[in-house]
């Protein structure tokens, strides 16, 4: 269950009665490394984003959307037309029903690679002391 699971989950109060769809996730280790790569790559970044306001209300670097913003940097992502007229982009889907393990395996090489080349600072790691770093974390997690 990732961290928005979680806290969605604790909205209800116990005795409620909810609907949800469930599937079985493939490998669960895999994409549990790919969240905390994710995560990883957010606190360094997080670090360095610069203080702003936006109409007198502070801005917060923002994890949800940096994860989104991640697979789009990844190249996993579907253009859509915004109501206004103008082209975006949206995050592909991680979840298992959307994305097949083929799929996710590449998405998670091209984020190591976003992660290195654009979010790290400069030579702070290499792509084995990333890999590296994630799997320690993994077997703390």
């Amino acid at each position: 269950m990732s961290e928005d699971d979680a806290e969605k989950l604790r909205r209800y109060k116990s005795g409620s009665i909810v609907r949800g769809d469930f599937a079985e996730m493939r490998n669960g280790k895999f994409f549990r490394k790919w969240w905390i790569l994710a995560k990883f790559a957010f606190d360094v970044w997080a670090e360095t984003v610069p203080a702003r306001e936006y109409k007198g209300v502070a801005v917060l670097a923002d994890f949800k959307r940096f994860r989104q913003d991640l697979t789009i940097m990844a190249g996993f992502f579907r253009p859509v037309f915004a109501a206004n007229g103008e082209v975006r982009v949206e995050a592909e889907s991680l979840k298992w029903a959307s994305m097949d393990e083929n799929r996710f395996e590449k998405l998670y090489s091209a984020t190591i690679n976003v992660v290195l080349e654009k979010l790290l600072p400069k030579g702070r790691y290499s792509e084995y002391e990333l890999r590296n770093l994630v799997e320690r974390t993994m077997e703390f997690s």
